[in-house]
């Protein structure tokens, strides 16, 4: 019976991972949005900085989810 609910619990926190994988992309989808719309409809070199900040946040947090996702992955495979 432990060894189920030690597979099961591996499962959960897999999943959880996963979950929290998708978060990063969502919110970093949202930011490439936003570097889009103020980029099309904003003719300014401010905006353009603008614009070009939300494009790199957007990036650097899909990579830093990424790298996260990689490293609890090994973490919990490990176990």
């Amino acid at each position: 019976m432990r060894d189920h609910r030690h597979y099961f619990a591996r499962i959960r926190t897999q999943m959880a991972n996963e979950r929290t994988l998708m978060s990063y992309y969502r919110a970093a989808l949202a930011l490439l949005g936003i570097s889009a719309f103020i980029f099309k409809f904003y003719v300014s070199i401010l905006f353009s900085v603008l614009a070009a900040f939300f494009l790199l946040a957007g990036v650097g947090l899909a990579a830093y989810g990424t790298m996260r996702y990689f490293k609890f992955q090994k973490k919990i495979l490990k176990k």
